[in-house]
């Protein structure tokens, strides 16, 4: 593990350094622990209080993708029928040949997020994701609810991640060859603040997944149901943009 390595999981993660030890003349800072509510102590006996310490006696972290709490979410999603692949720690960009990576089997998650965020590839999981932005002028879940009003139509109850912003991603059930791809800045059929990830026709889009800590703020599971089938009214809309 670099030390460039090191710094990209404290910044990442939001971590905080506290107490210290003086080893041959010198004072090191003893223990690196997120102030995220995964299990590490922000005071007390850092040796003790600290669920991983490993490096060396000057440099200890806890692994966020190794947190409890990570995988535990990355778990629901794959129970959900998402399929999960690796993401940088700390990053929304993943690297090439992330597609192939993506599962739906459980028992791999623990070495494939080992270090790692979480990604939910669309194509592989046969989902259309709405991203609802929040912030500037954007209000993602104020225009959805809006047209919905609008056209008479209700918003389905279905699996919804909170995004750091008070965004929501709103995952839905594509039906059997849906080639619905991903549009952004603005462009969607169904308004502004409301971008769209789908299978598209060849690698699909991908969104970052529950678990996954970017700029020190958590992805969460916010309504744990089943991912609910793709409205029509939705849909027809976006189908026509293609």
């Amino acid at each position: 593990m670099s030390v460039r390595d090191v710094q990209a999981v404290i910044e990442a993660s939001a971590y905080v350094r506290h107490g210290s030890v003086t080893r041959h003349g010198r004072s090191y800072s003893t223990c690196i622990c997120p102030k995220t509510a995964c299990g590490a102590v922000a005071s007390g006996d850092e040796r003790d209080g600290c669920p991983e310490h490993s490096l060396t006696p000057a440099q200890y972290w806890h692994w966020s993708a190794e947190c409890p709490q990570v995988l535990a979410a990355a778990r629901t999603a794959v129970d959900r029928g998402l399929a999960v692949f690796p993401l940088p720690i700390g990053g929304r960009v993943p690297e090439p040949g992330w597609q192939r990576q993506a599962t739906l089997l459980p028992e791999r998650l623990p070495e494939l997020l080992a270090g790692r965020g979480v990604g939910i590839g669309c194509r592989a999981s046969n989902t259309v994701v709405l991203d609802l932005d929040v912030h500037g002028d954007d209000d993602g879940p104020g225009v959805l609810a809006a047209l919905a009003d609008r056209l008479g139509e209700a918003l389905p109850d279905t699996f919804t991640v909170g995004t750091p912003s008070g965004g929501q991603h709103l995952y839905f059930r594509a039906p059997m060859g849906c080639t619905i791809g991903s549009v952004s800045g603005g462009r969607s059929p169904l308004g502004p603040g409301i971008d769209v990830r789908g299978p598209g026709r060849r690698s699909g889009g991908y969104l970052v997944g529950p678990g996954s800590v970017v700029g020190g703020l958590p992805y969460t599971i916010a309504h744990n149901v089943p991912v609910a089938p793709l409205p029509d009214w939705i849909g027809q809309r976006l189908r026509a943009q293609q």
